[in-house]
């Protein structure tokens, strides 16, 4: 989760992320990373922290959490939806406010 908002605050390379995202995803977060580096540019930047995690397990097996990140100036909240994939777990979902 921290990885991910990394990438999208522009301090980690999305790519990084290929690995543990579903395709489309992935696609959607170098997007978004690119558009943040543009905006925010390369200045120093503190790297978010998680300060609570909540799990529910689904029916289809899926895993969904809803987190709480800081990011050194504010709070947000994030939501993700994990699935198995080819016997490892992916990111397949992510919302963060």
């Amino acid at each position: 989760m921290c990885a991910s908002a990394e990438a999208l605050l522009g301090l980690r390379p999305a790519e990084q992320l290929a690995r543990w995202t579903t395709p489309e995803l992935f696609d959607a977060l170098v997007r978004r990373a690119g558009l943040a580096r543009r905006i925010l540019g390369n200045g120093p930047r503190a790297h978010p922290v998680v300060r609570s995690v909540h799990l529910e397990a689904t029916a289809s097996g899926a895993c969904e959490a809803a987190v709480v990140l800081h990011d050194g100036e504010r709070a947000r909240a994030a939501a993700a939806r994990l699935i198995v994939r080819r016997g490892r777990w992916v990111l397949d979902r992510l919302e963060i406010a």
